[in-house]
């Protein structure tokens, strides 16, 4: 399987003439259910093949859809670009950080916590006794 980049394709304004040309060129039947889209029903205009996936942003690609018909289009699409990109990417390694060894701890006098008192003979603070 050979793999291309194609690159999104950016969208344009859809006018209302644009959407009433596309809606009667379709006869007015949504493209996901393919039920008739009726006077009063809220619907959008889809792109059969996602601009994200690489389709065009014409008349040709473009189709009237129920509101309610969105949510599994758009779960179908985003689930195609996580797979292109997933095969995509599956070999890169990204930016490697150099193995540098750490600086070694001392073996000094330990600190103590706030919570500890600190063991008989050693002194705290600066000053004279």
């Amino acid at each position: 399987m050979t793999l291309q980049f194609i690159a999104p394709t950016k969208r344009r304004s859809m006018t209302r003439a644009r959407a009433a040309r596309i809606f009667l060129e379709a006869n007015g039947i949504c493209c996901l259910c393919g039920n008739k889209i009726f006077n009063g029903q809220s619907y959008f205009i889809e792109h059969l093949e996602a601009l994200s996936l690489g389709g065009a942003d014409d008349d040709a690609n473009c189709r009237p859809a129920h509101t309610k018909c969105k949510a599994q289009k758009d779960a179908a699409d985003a689930a195609a670009k996580a797979k292109r990109d997933r095969l995509v990417t599956k070999g890169w390694e990204g930016r490697r950080k150099p193995k540098w060894p750490s600086r070694p701890f001392g073996n000094g006098n330990h600190q103590h916590t706030a919570t500890r008192a600190p063991a008989k003979g050693v002194r705290i603070g600066f000053g004279e006794e």
